[in-house]
């Protein structure tokens, strides 16, 4: 485990306890997406990245606070500070995922992506998305990547497994074969 996962536990632990307590997860969810979006920024990420840890984080939650204005409820500013006073504000984007792990556990969800070389029909998405959800015995959100070097087929990846079904790999695996 890595010492940023490790930071971030306690953190996305306590933020998803109090959003479920008060029955505020979608809320907290999208103060996240926004928080990301923000922390993708190439100026703030720079920022985040550069923190030493000797008061430079009072500057980057300014920034931080600022940019989500209005859209940061009193009780996420409130908990973004009390990661800044701890000097965390570089496990934010760990914060973020883990929060975002914790509630589509609980809600039994995954976010699967798929890497096609052209975007799936509906017929396609629907067949994809109910033999996933039979195989791992959750409510899938799928997400479409377009990746023109695909050439065809698809690559599935879910959490940690990755199927790949597109034409490249197999004819590597046909070529192996021949070649054994």
């Amino acid at each position: 485990m890595s010492e940023l996962t490790e930071i971030a536990q306690p953190y996305a632990k306590a933020a998803y306890d109090y959003a479920k307590e008060n029955n505020a997860l979608e809320q907290w969810q999208q103060m996240f997406d926004i928080l990301d979006m923000i922390l993708a920024q190439p100026v703030v990420e720079q920022a985040v990245a550069s923190l030493d840890g000797e008061g430079s984080e009072e500057s980057e939650i300014a920034l931080l606070l600022h940019a989500g204005g209005e859209l940061f409820d009193q009780y996420f500013q409130n908990f973004l500070k009390i990661m800044a006073e701890s000097r965390r504000l570089s496990a934010l984007v760990e914060v973020s995922s883990q929060f975002r792990e914790l509630k589509a556990e609980l809600e039994k969800t995954m976010q699967v992506t798929v890497c096609v070389s052209e975007l799936l029909d509906d017929e396609q998405v629907v067949q994809i998305t109910q033999a996933l959800s039979a195989k791992l015995g959750k409510s899938i959100v799928l997400e479409q990547q377009l990746d023109p070097s695909l050439v065809g087929g698809v690559v599935i990846k879910a959490d940690q497994m990755v199927i790949d079904g597109s034409v490249i790999s197999n004819i590597g695996r046909l070529s192996t074969n021949l070649h054994a």
